[in-house]
């Protein structure tokens, strides 16, 4: 992992308030399901992003087919296709333009970091995708808070770290 990609793990991120009404829009057409998606930013500055990439929210999907293993449905939690997310990842690399979030909401809930969302997103004490995540909160169809959450190094958990919009 470069140095660059610890900076934006690590927290302390920027984004302007275009960019933050982008995540929010998306937040509350997918409402009362949660959206999802990743934030990507410019390499050559460790903490700014710039650019939204939205995703489809599988969850809804992957419950049709097997209720058992996935019984919450995309109200209660999101699904990112891992062959979208990894592709995603290295043409952002490959277009100096990184993926250095994961973005997705919580319906009727607060801006937290879920033990659902840890264990998707750190195993084995290691981080599973080198960036940082953001939670939109959105309660009755209105955006309630927006947190940054980052992964505590040799540890399977996330803290809450400074989102600055500019």
């Amino acid at each position: 992992m470069s140095g660059d990609a610890a900076a934006w793990i690590a927290g302390g991120l920027q984004l302007d308030e275009a960019l933050m009404h982008e995540l929010h829009l998306h937040a509350l057409e997918c409402y009362p399901s949660e959206c999802c998606g990743f934030v990507s930013g410019p390499a050559s500055s460790a903490h700014l992003l710039t650019t939204a990439i939205r995703e489809v929210n599988e969850a809804d999907k992957y419950h049709a087919l097997d209720p058992i293993t996935f019984p919450r449905t995309s109200r209660m939690y999101f699904k990112i296709n891992e062959l979208r997310a990894a592709r995603a990842f290295e043409q952002g690399e490959k277009n100096g333009a990184p993926i250095k979030v994961i973005y997705h909401s919580h319906c009727d809930a607060g801006a937290y970091f879920s033990m659902e969302d840890a264990a998707t997103f750190a195993s084995d004490n290691t981080l599973m995708w080198p960036c940082a995540f953001i939670v939109v909160s959105v309660m009755e169809g209105r955006v309630a808070d927006t947190k940054l959450w980052v992964h505590v190094p040799g540890s399977n958990e996330f803290r809450e770290s400074e989102l600055t919009v500019r």
